[in-house]
Parts: C-alpha cells; sequence; structure tokens
C-alpha cells in the first residue's frame, strides 16, 4: 500500500518546483519566452554575438527583430515597415559591461530605399538592481542611452534594464518631463521549450 502511494506523493513534490523553471545563463541560449500584457517575444540567440525575437502583440501583429547581443536593434521588420540600423563602429566594443561603463557608438538609421544621417549612441551603465518576472528574479545592468545627432544635440533618452545572464533587455524605463520615472517591464519570463512556438 506504502509502495504505491510513494510515487503520487513524489510527483505533488516535484511538480511545483517544474512551474518555478527560471531561465538561467545556460538554459537561455536554448531560448525563452517573455511576456507583457498580451504581447508575447519569443527570444531564440542564433549566434554568439546575435538575438532574434519574434513580437506577437494582441491584434495580431508580427515583428522580427535582430539584437546584438540582445541590446542593440539591428534590424526590425513587420507588416508595414523595414528598419535597419547600420553601425559605423564597431559593436563588439560595447561589452563586457560593468558598473560605471560607458561606451558609444555610431550608426546610420536605414529604411529599404534610404540611409539616414548618422546617430550616436551613449551607453553609460548607472548602476544595479533586481528585476522581477513572475516568480523570477534577476539582476539587471541599469543602462542609460542618450541619442545626439550630428551637431551633438540629445534627440532622445531613455534606460535600458539590461541582463548580462540572459543577454537581454528585461525592461526600460523613462524619464518625463516632471522628474518622474515610469518603468515599463515584461511581466512574465519561461523556458521557450514550455510553449508551442508562435
Amino acid at each position: 500500500m506504502f509502495r504505491r502511494a510513494l510515487p503520487f506523493a513524489l510527483t505533488i513534490l516535484v511538480s511545483p518546483a517544474l512551474g518555478d523553471d527560471c531561465p538561467s545563463a545556460q538554459t537561455a541560449k536554448l531560448g525563452f519566452v517573455l511576456e507583457r500584457q498580451g504581447t508575447v517575444a519569443e527570444i531564440r540567440p542564433v549566434s554568439d554575438h546575435f538575438v532574434h525575437v519574434v513580437n506577437a502583440y494582441p491584434g495580431g501583429k508580427r515583428q522580427d527583430v535582430i539584437y546584438y547581443r540582445g541590446l542593440f536593434p539591428i534590424s526590425r521588420f513587420d507588416d508595414t515597415a523595414r528598419s535597419i540600423n547600420i553601425p559605423v563602429s564597431d559593436l563588439r566594443t560595447i561589452f563586457p559591461l560593468e558598473p560605471k561603463a560607458r561606451r558609444t557608438l555610431t550608426y546610420a538609421p536605414a529604411q529599404p530605399n534610404k540611409v539616414g544621417a548618422l546617430i550616436s549612441l551613449e551607453l553609460t551603465v548607472t548602476g544595479q538592481e533586481q528585476i522581477q518576472l513572475g516568480t523570477c528574479s534577476y539582476a539587471v545592468l541599469v543602462v542609460r542611452n542618450r541619442f545626439l545627432d550630428a551637431e551633438g544635440r540629445i534627440t532622445s533618452e531613455h534606460t535600458d534594464l539590461y541582463s548580462p545572464e540572459l543577454g537581454f533587455v528585461l525592461g526600460k524605463r523613462y524619464e518625463e518631463r516632471s522628474g518622474a520615472q515610469t518603468t515599463i517591464r515584461y511581466q512574465s519570463i519561461r523556458p521557450l521549450g514550455r510553449v508551442s512556438p508562435l
């Protein structure tokens, strides 16, 4: 009688642990899924340097994005637009990132039929913090982004919350003119193998 009940008892003990399976530096290489308010992002590393992301939005729109190491967007394609950021700096100099690191890169935004003026991007790691995605917690680098035009004027700013462990941005922070900050982050994460492909 006891022997028959034991496997069932083990199943009860093991199952909750499987539900809390958080992607790690090792398993992230196989891909993972991020979700926020109906938006689903499938993240798949495609080489040591590049990450392919498929975003599916609630209205049915799909978008393909290629990132350099999950931080800098190289290309963004969807049904209505195609854009490419052409680096004229060596992207490999961005990494490794650590607290207080400062990096600068220059790139040209392009569409299939035109290339825009050069943009300088200043990256500054201003600190570290923990970010919670459902039951999973990750240490992230707080990376300040400042975009400058050819004359050196700041055209936009935002902050990335970048996870070195996963090699991807888990949230973004924007500062209002009033000084208030708005943080937009993913709400949950799970291994890619847990869901059917989009």
